[in-house]
């Protein structure tokens, strides 16, 4: 009993801590049919799936549209397979197609979709969906649509046979857009809402639908790119996918522009303008296209080796080999053209169209004299900054030096430059540049302390020690104003060093750490108040009155370092430098817990503030170097080619200050707008011919014409590439390995079912002539008896012996029209002895009917298509049946024997052992061997019309069955 105990326990003690598992969620089973139906289909088998739905259409055996546990209809794992027979012969049955095409799209087998997209769903109740087939088990969300996903996929054939058909593309909202379609959308199920709006971008996002459907691809990438950008913003939950896909948009404009292969065509492209009428005048040559790319912040566009090309080309006009000369060469030539800029200014005012004039006009000349102006401009600064024509400093009102009166034009030429760029580029494009900024800034110090003298000019006279002026005295906040208007000015260099190669990198990073710093301050402004309210409420009840009234941490001995909140800040602020004692936390009372709390709290700060916070800025401001240094090309040339646009517009030729001379051409242009303003009642404007304006939108539509032909190239330049590329980075995948199994599966069953029934078809043909050849070499046996006894009777009566194989039993009946079965034949009459060439020919037509059908049978019985799941038993049946054949062949001998003078007597079968044939006669027992029958076929006579008619007539019994003569006048029937 114990050992049953122990053993009983041991036995279960492994189960007792089990968790019983069963299936929740089952689903229906499917029958053996239908799995055999579906692994057909799975393996290619074209003739299995065949003969299940032929099958399904009269039994009803199995659901066609049956799924399998991942949820996979027969339709859907034949486009997986990427299968096209067995996709066409499933839709020629109407097959469920439910989310086929999606899946289609998905997985880019282009033949799929194009029988999708043609096959006609049937009307009526065959094409309602199985009830397994739920919407929540699709793979797809109702906003997917097939010209959405093929977007997503980016595949170009797909895409064009959609567009095709007609498909479209849903507008997508603003995200803030208060219709009541998206308020709605939005309250029902927010998530759904920002989904399909992805989703929708996405698609619109493709290059291979912004190639084919676009009038305009580069436009369309433009803003979309920009409108992807600034969702990114709003949309914060999906902000790397907005950009990704604003990257994307900005990729293609790039890939696409550089399909161009001529400047002709590149100068088309940059110089198109898409926002005039036709019948607007507007300039060709004004690079329109590269401004807008500017102005969406197109780096890779505009950085692209064609754009800059031409940029180049056009940017040293007037040296065609500069970039191949020498160094030194170089710099000379800036130095004199510099040098020489008063000159062509004074040219250019006087004789605008010069050589002289021209020659200041181009864009690189132009900008050596701007820099050669903004240098003397400095160059002044420096001087006033020496003081070299000093005046008595007690001076309350000093008037102006006459270095401050030669920096004054350069002041006013800036301000009017300012004024001019922001009436022709407008208000919102002047504010997006960081420079302007800095130069409005400029300027407005620079009037401050412009302003600021003149009232103290004006104001204060007189000699006052300087000890004794006033802290807000004008003139001493003039000089502060004018020491940082000089910083700006010296600062505003940098920005010349974009045209460098080696300088703008470096400008441009400087500048992305501006913004990290701005981020970094935010926060340490937050720390830094934090700190000082505390710290100053705990100091404020201990400020002392320091001897020499020097309070604060610049005395000699810092004091009072938190007793205001204003000095706790200075005082925390330099601590970061290490400028500040830590005696400033000591009290003159014995309060040593206040003095440890200050301590600590004083401590903390620097902890947080240094290691913390400035290590933070430091990393911050190394990832924006790294930043542009990956990416310093592209940075560079896109902030070059703004600094090299802004010298390429017709206005702003002089350099300051000569920009502020009226030139004569200034003087016309303002007679001409005050005449026309002032006397606009009396003096009407001729309107311009039909001629002209005709002229004029011929010209734009040729512009636009060539635009669109130059597009319709670059597209198809474009799409060739990105097939080209595709098949070269795709290579060798598990999806390859997967359709080569399967079309070696498919190629196996192909190759199975020829093979079967070109088996069948020689077995039975082999039967047939084995069949003949007997028959004929019986009547040929007969008729050589007959001539050797010498005794030949007219074609009257005869008896015919059959004994054939079972399969043709049914042959004669077939044929005849007696009801009883029997095979009847027509005996030769004396009278109709003169019709018997035709009557052999119709027999032997007759005969050859007979052949034809059983052919006909053949065939058609290799055309049997069987069920996978009969494959192995029907090649076993088949095996079966070829033995017994043989076996019967050897048993069954058809003899044919015509007795005209002895019908009595008979030639029997009898059994033949192992390969050995024998024919015995039962009268005179004699042995009748097969080569005998074959010399005595050799020595025969030529075969006679009866030999004719014996051997045309072919007609099939029962090697078991009895025969029966019957003799009728002029018939001879023998009944079977």
């Amino acid at each position: 009993n114990m050992a049953q105990f122990y053993y009983k326990r041991s036995i279960n003690a492994p189960y007792r801590d089990r968790i019983p598992l069963r299936i929740v969620r089952a689903e229906s089973e499917l029958s053996h049919s239908e799995k055999a139906y579906l692994n057909a289909v799975e393996k290619g088998d074209y003739a299995s799936v065949k003969k299940a739905l032929e099958e399904a259409e009269i039994y009803f055996k199995i659901n066609i549209n049956c799924i399998d546990p991942l949820g996979r209809t027969a339709l859907l794992i034949a486009i997986e397979n990427e299968n096209l027979e067995l996709i066409e012969l499933l839709l020629s049955f109407n097959v469920y197609v439910g989310d086929a095409l999606l899946h289609a799209i998905r997985k880019e087998v282009v033949g799929a979709v194009e029988l999708l997209l043609n096959h006609k769903k049937p009307s009526g109740e065959k094409q309602v969906p199985p009830v397994l087939l739920d919407k929540q088990f699709s793979e797809f969300t109702p906003d997917i649509t097939p010209i959405i996903l093929a977007a997503h996929t980016n595949n170009y054939e797909i895409i064009k046979l959609l567009v095709q058909k007609g498909v479209s593309v849903p507008r997508p909202h603003e995200v803030r857009c208060n219709c009541v379609e998206c308020v709605s959308s939005s309250d029902v199920d927010s998530l759904r809402h920002s989904r399909s709006r992805l989703n929708i971008y996405k698609a619109l996002a493709s290059p291979s639908l912004i190639a084919l459907s676009s009038e305009d691809p580069f436009l369309t990438a433009f803003q979309l790119s920009w409108e992807l950008q600034e969702l990114s913003k709003v949309e914060n939950e999906f902000k790397s996918e907005y950009e990704e896909l604003s990257r994307q948009c900005k990729q293609f404009a790039k890939d696409l522009l550089d399909q161009t292969r001529s400047s002709r065509e590149l100068e088309i492209i940059l110089n198109y303008r898409d926002d005039n009428s036709l019948i607007e005048e507007q300039s060709g040559n004004d690079l329109a296209r590269l401004k807008l790319a500017i102005k969406y912040r197109q780096k890779e566009f505009v950085a692209q080796p064609n754009c800059q090309q031409l940029l180049a080309s056009r940017w040293y006009d007037e040296f065609p080999g500069w970039r191949r000369r020498h160094w030194a060469v170089k710099m000379l030539t800036c130095v004199v053209i510099g040098l020489l800029f008063p000159v062509f200014s004074v040219c250019y005012l006087i004789a605008p169209k010069s050589p002289l004039g021209l020659f200041i006009r181009k864009p690189f000349i132009k900008f050596i004299c701007h820099t050669a102006s903004y240098l003397t401009f400095l160059f002044l600064l420096l001087l006033a900054s020496q003081h070299i024509d000093r005046s008595d400093l007690s001076m309350q009102g000093p008037p102006p030096t006459i270095v401050e009166w030669m920096i004054l034009p350069w002041v006013l030429g800036f301000i009017w430059g300012e004024i001019k760029q922001m009436w022709d580029g407008g208000l919102q494009d002047y504010i997006h540049d960081w420079w302007n900024l800095m130069d409005f800034v400029m300027n407005s110090l620079y009037l401050a302390t412009i302003s600021l003298k003149i009232v103290a000019f004006s104001k204060y006279s007189g000699l006052v020690p300087r000890e004794s002026w006033d802290m807000w005295h004008p003139t001493l906040v003039a000089e502060a104003l004018f020491a940082i208007a000089n910083i700006f000015s010296s600062l505003r260099l940098i920005s010349l060093f974009t045209a460098n190669s080696h300088l703008g990198p470096l400008q441009i990073s400087l500048g992305r750490m501006l913004l990290d710093i701005l981020k970094f301050l935010f926060i340490y402004c937050l720390v830094l108040l934090a700190f000082a309210n505390g710290l100053n409420q705990l100091y404020f009840y201990y400020e002392t009155n320091e001897p020499g009234n020097c309070k604060g941490i610049r005395c000699e001995k810092q004091n009072n370092a938190f007793s205001t909140l204003f000095e706790t800040l200075q005082s925390l602020f330099w601590s970061i430098f290490g400028l500040i004692n830590l005696y400033v936390t000591n009290v003159k009372a014995r309060h040593e817990f206040t003095e440890f709390v200050g301590a600590t709290m004083f401590g903390t700060y620097n902890v947080i503030s240094l290691v913390v916070l400035l290590n933070m800025l430091i990393a911050m401001m190394n990832n924006s170097y790294q930043l542009i240094a990956d990416h310093a090309d592209i940075e560079w040339k896109f902030a070059r080619t703004k600094l090299w646009m802004s010298y390429f517009e017709e206005g702003g030729t002089l350099p300051t200050p000569f920009n502020v001379i009226p030139s004569p051409k200034s003087l016309w242009y303002l007679i001409k707008w005050l005449w026309r303003h002032l006397c606009k009642k009396k003096i009407r404007r001729k309107p311009e011919s039909f001629g002209t304006i005709g002229r004029r939108a011929a010209d734009n539509l040729r512009r636009h014409h060539q635009y669109q032909e130059v597009m319709r190239n670059l597209v198809k330049r474009y799409v060739a590439a990105m097939i080209r590329d595709a098949k070269t980075e795709e290579g060798l995948t598990e999806e390859n390995f997967k359709e080569l199994k399967q079309d070696i599966s498919s190629f196996r069953f192909e190759v199975l079912g020829l093979l079967k029934g070109s088996k069948l078809s020689n077995l039975q043909a082999g039967k047939m002539s084995k069949d003949t050849a007997s028959l004929s070499e019986n009547e040929e046996n007969s008729e050589s008896e007959g001539n050797k006894k010498g005794k030949k009777k007219p074609f009257s009566l005869f008896d015919i012996t059959t004994m054939i194989h079972p399969r043709s039993a049914n042959i004669a009946s077939e044929g005849h029209n007696v009801s009883n079965g029997s095979a009847m034949m027509v005996s030769e009459s004396t009278q109709e002895k003169q019709k018997r060439v035709n009557f052999v020919t119709d027999i032997k037509n007759f005969g050859l009917f007979h052949r034809r059908s059983k052919t006909n049978s053949v065939e058609q019985s290799t055309n049997k298509i069987y069920t996978v799941s009969e494959e192995v038993s029907r090649q076993q049946a088949e095996e079966q049946c070829e033995k017994t054949d043989e076996l019967e062949e050897g048993e069954l001998i058809m003899n044919c024997e015509l007795n005209f003078r002895n019908p009595g007597k008979k030639c029997v079968l009898a059994e033949s052992q192992n390969t050995s044939e024998s024919l015995y006669s039962q009268e005179e027992g004699s042995i009748c061997p097969s080569e005998i029958e074959k010399m005595e076929l050799q020595n025969s006579e030529p075969a006679t019309p009866q030999d004719q008619l014996d051997k045309a007539l072919d007609i099939s019994i029962d090697s078991d069955g009895k025969q029966e003569t019957i003799v009728q006048g002029d018939y001879v029937i023998t009944r079977l």
